[in-house]
């Protein structure tokens, strides 16, 4: 009977011990970025995310899980690493390289199975992640190459212009001939539409000018018209004082004339060269 009790006991034992360690592993990496092959990555200030499926911030388990965290480069070196973590996102590690990575290479960041958190889930296997750094040299060649490929395409492009717009100007100058067979090599047109459509172009710029000259000698006219109106000059027979076209008299002047008139009127009492008739004339009056 006590030897059954014993089996009972450790059968029992046995079993609690492996429903704790299946409840022990189970926390998972669900997301990472970048992922696992990732290519591009800066290799200056770069930072790995790793995002698990449950809190993993515990203050417990921050300070052992920091050795979990391992990144090497081909030759077996091992950059220096800051682990983080982000109370609005307990889920989430962010791994910091304290270092500039060499460019164009492949890294690893081993996660150690050893991570766990404060209720006792580890992650129980290794888990790898593998990205390569960016070619900032072939970059910066492309870069380069980019722009020099565009300055070539803008100065075609400015040039072909500047020569169609010479082309325009010359053809304006020459009285708007063109060449029918040059221009129906360029267009695919036949000789016929072009020469037609030539001789249009030429009747209206031929109409628009006569338009634009009848409408200047219409100008001029009335320019003419509005000066012979507005001329208001007299021709006189000879030079006269400015006073003979006044109107003005000021007080003085016209004191002066009704004084003189006055005196013309009366007669003078002390008459120069008169005669004896005069004389006795004017005495009775």
């Amino acid at each position: 009977m006590r030897r059954l009790g014993l089996v009972a006991v450790t059968l029992m034992l046995t079993l609690i011990v492996q429903t704790a360690a299946v409840f022990a592993v189970n926390l998972q990496i669900v997301d990472s970025h970048p992922r696992d092959g990732a290519t591009g990555v800066h290799p200056i200030n770069a930072g790995i995310k790793v995002y698990f499926d449950r809190d993993v911030s515990s203050a417990r388990e921050i300070a052992s899980n920091a050795y979990q965290f391992v990144i090497t480069n081909p030759d077996g070196e091992r950059p220096p690493v800051r682990v983080l973590y982000d109370p609005n996102n307990p889920e989430m590690v962010l791994v910091v390289l304290m270092e500039e990575l060499s460019q164009d290479t492949e890294y690893t960041l081993t996660i150690s199975g050893d991570f766990r958190t404060t209720q006792g889930n580890f992650l129980g296997d290794d888990y790898v992640i593998r990205f390569t750094t960016r070619d900032m040299q072939r970059d910066m060649n492309i870069s380069i190459a980019m722009m020099l490929v565009f300055l070539v395409v803008i100065m075609f492009v400015t040039s072909r212009q500047a020569k169609h717009k010479a082309q325009k100007e010359a053809e304006e100058k020459a009285g708007g001939k063109v060449n029918p067979y040059k221009v129906s090599k360029q267009t695919g047109k036949s000789v016929t539409d072009i020469v037609a459509k030539a001789e249009k172009q030429k009747r209206k710029r031929e109409e628009a000018e006569a338009k634009l000259k009848a409408g200047y000698a219409d100008q001029d006219d009335d320019d003419d018209d509005e000066f012979e109106e507005d001329n208001d000059n007299h021709q006189v027979q000879g030079p006269r004082p400015i006073s003979a076209f006044s109107t003005y008299r000021s007080g003085k002047k016209a004191k002066a004339e009704a004084a003189a008139k006055k005196k013309a009127q009366a007669g003078t009492t002390h008459p120069k060269k008169q005669s004896g008739k005069a004389k006795n004339k004017n005495k009775k009056k």
